[in-house]
């Protein structure tokens, strides 16, 4: 085997390493949502969860989306994590408005 051949399937093996890397970060990514994602759910009567929520406690989740979160998603940009934050934090906006 001549070196070209062994540097051809080093970066071979390497691309497939990065490849699982990236789909593990992901999918690490993606669980840090979960937390939050049955806040966002509707209940029976089609409402979400989250839309009686006090406004202490959406001011804390809002803090950790923007302190914690879109953070870490901005540093990996995973941009389907930092949308989802954005319509969350939509969602909570318009039920603080519906509460006063």
């Amino acid at each position: 085997m001549d070196a070209e051949k062994i540097l051809e399937g080093f970066l071979s093996q390497m691309q497939g390493a990065q490849k699982s890397f990236d789909n593990a970060r992901t999918g690490l990514l993606e669980v840090s949502l979960m937390p939050f994602e049955a806040l966002f759910q509707k209940d029976d009567n089609g409402n979400y969860v989250s839309s009686n929520l006090e406004k202490k406690d959406v001011d804390e989740i809002m803090k950790s989306f923007d302190e914690d979160l879109i953070p870490m998603f901005k540093e990996n940009k995973y941009e389907k994590g930092i949308e989802k934050i954005n319509e969350w934090k939509k969602l909570l906006g318009k039920n603080l408005e519906k509460q006063k």
